[in-house]
């Protein structure tokens, strides 16, 4: 994909703040469990805990529905940070007094929280709205920021504790409004969501994006992978890599903004241009080798390198993508299972143990470079079953390059189908292989930490 963009967000009604009573108040204040049955998180920077509004579940039905407008209210609050996980907010709050509201669910329901440190704390204090009102601590005020401005004006607590709130935190510059972007054509989908071709709208300027959507209402933990997906993008800076723009995390469904490849995706141009000459795709294997070892020397084990994940920008020029499945900061990762992981595309020991590494990628890799120069004619092991297939890769029977395949691709993909992973090349060695007089990228360490 290629363009400049940042994020942003559809709107869409939201459920409703449900009545809480006396005796979850209780049991919250004495941060035992959240108003949603979780236990208070406790990490070695900082503890939170979920609290309701004190006062307003003692006297009012809290059950209303966050109406476009009151949405509309919320997103002028630059410290609004919609429906950001707690573990991508809570890094944010770092002095007593520091708050951010955002969104949260609550057994299905959606609501409105303050988020603020207080002695080593990040508490999670649920509002409500009821009867043209916010309601905090048995008062009522007619916009949120009024609220806002009167509890930081008088520094009267908002918890038994004695929690206030002084500095808002405002939301980042990669969180980008719904209203600033339009969706356009359709590109594809999946389980997840859609993708779109949108319109970036920045004042003035209006950028070519894409849009990967979430499907709307989904649940906390797939809204926490996908956030975790665009926040491990934000760490890369790479021409074969594609690069996240933002995320729109203010209102359902939750979006994340990508760069364009206006080209679209690899498997799709190759079946469409059997005819791609042998150079034309020995270059298309040198990115995805520069794609790659960029992210291992990131200490990223990407766990789904096919060419259905990979881009082409303007200049056909490759773009490693869809990072919902990988891992950073990990030398090897293991599952017990493999649950609608794409069997011939996988490495031995992962089929037989469960394992991942960069050694794993390794061995994708191979496949993809077999999937190019077939021109994704067929799926790998074509005209078996999976289960087939599984025995195949288990046996140590590898796949063939197909007629046409350069020498020195061939002689890669034979490296990376090496059944011990430890005798298998790494990505800054395969690409010596491929471009012998090519400085590879930095290793992790020169990178600035995240």
């Amino acid at each position: 994909m290629g363009g400049k963009v940042k994020a942003s967000k559809e709107a869409i009604s939201v459920s409703k703040i449900s009545n809480m009573s006396q005796k979850s108040v209780k049991s919250v204040s004495k941060n035992s469990k959240a108003d949603d049955g979780t236990i208070s998180k406790t990490t070695s920077a900082a503890q939170s805990t979920h609290s309701t509004a004190v006062g307003a579940s003692k006297r009012e039905n809290t059950d209303i529905t966050l109406t476009a407008e009151l949405q509309k209210e919320l997103n002028t609050c630059k410290y609004y940070h919609g429906m950001m996980p707690r573990d991508e907010i809570e890094d944010l709050l770092k002095k007593d007094g520091d708050f951010l509201l955002r969104k949260t669910d609550v057994k299905g329901i959606s609501k409105v929280a303050i988020s603020v440190f207080y002695k080593g704390r990040v508490r999670h204090i649920l509002m409500a709205y009821t009867s043209g009102g916010w309601v905090l601590k048995e008062q009522k005020f007619k916009t949120i920021q009024e609220l806002v401005d009167y509890y930081v004006k008088t520094k009267n607590i908002i918890q038994t504790e004695g929690t206030y709130i002084k500095e808002p935190v405002p939301r980042p510059d990669f969180y980008i409004l719904h209203e600033h972007i339009e969706l356009q054509k359709k590109l594809g989908g999946g389980a997840f969501g859609d993708v779109h071709i949108g319109i970036l709208k920045r004042g003035k300027e209006e950028t070519k994006v894409a849009v990967k959507k979430l499907k709307g209402m989904m649940m906390k933990k797939q809204r926490a992978d996908f956030v975790k997906e665009a926040r491990l993008m934000r760490r890369f800076d790479h021409p074969n890599i594609v690069r996240v723009i933002g995320v729109a995390p203010q209102e359902d469904p939750l979006m994340i903004i990508l760069e364009l490849a206006p080209n679209g995706a690899l498997n799709s141009y190759l079946k469409k241009h059997p005819q791609t000459p042998p150079d034309v795709c020995f270059s298309m294997v040198k990115d995805g080798c520069r794609g790659m070892t960029y992210l291992a020397n990131m200490k990223v084990i990407h766990r789904d390198i096919a060419a259905r994940n990979c881009l082409l920008g303007a200049n056909n020029e490759v773009k490693i993508s869809d990072f919902g499945l990988s891992v950073a900061d990990k030398n090897v990762i293991k599952l017990d299972k493999l649950n609608k992981m794409p069997v011939k595309w996988l490495a031995p020991e992962t089929l037989g143990k469960g394992e991942f590494s960069q050694k794993s990628d390794i061995w994708s890799f191979g496949i993809l470079i077999w999937e190019i120069f077939k021109k994704c004619e067929t799926d790998p092991y074509p005209n078996i079953t999976n289960i087939e297939a599984k025995a195949k890769i288990l046996a140590g029977e590898t796949l063939d390059a197909p007629a046409g395949t350069s020498p020195l691709c061939a002689a890669a993909m034979k490296l990376c189908f090496l059944k011990n992973p430890t005798d298998r090349p790494d990505f800054e060695g395969l690409l010596k292989i491929l471009s012998p007089n090519e400085k590879p990228p930095p290793k992790a360490s020169d990178f600035e930490t995240y």
